[in-house]
């Protein structure tokens, strides 16, 4: 009696898991972190790709790292890296994109409302010595 009930809740379920119905991938928004403290304002659901310009008189070596998120807010899904020359056109208004190496991405993908200080050091790895900070970056993230 009550697998009758149940019968066509579970055969509705079956059917909408084998016709892969799934969540659409989340809408990404770039910020360009080119100032000392910005501010980026996202949506509860959607993903933000922060973009960092390396200092013109970086030496070599160096990379951003993360000092600070509140994960609660939002949760890092790609690590501080080189930005690829698709993400470099976005960084650039003028005809000749950023040099290889000289712009950084990373991305991160909002979880709920709040608000998040994403800090950034542009330092010298520590398997490689003394980490010395060259520049930071502060992007005080809002999700509505």
């Amino acid at each position: 009696m009550i697998l009758q009930t149940l019968l066509p809740f579970i055969l509705a379920g079956s059917l909408l898991a084998g016709t892969g119905a799934r969540a659409a991938a989340p809408v990404v928004i770039t910020h360009v972190a080119d100032v000392t403290k910005t501010i980026a304002t996202i949506r509860y659901s959607e993903a933000i790709r922060i973009l960092l310009p390396a200092p013109a008189d970086a030496p070599a070596g160096h990379e951003w790292q993360i000092i600070s998120n509140d994960s609660r807010i939002l949760r890092l899904t790609r690590s501080p890296r080189p930005a690829t020359a698709a993400e470099n056109a976005a960084v650039s208004d003028q005809a000749t994109p950023p040099a290889p190496g000289s712009v950084w991405a990373t991305t991160f993908l909002a979880l709920r409302p709040g608000r998040s200080v994403v800090r950034f050091a542009f330092v010298r790895p520590a398997n490689q010595g003394v980490e010395t900070t060259l520049e930071t970056r502060e992007i005080n993230v809002h999700v509505r």
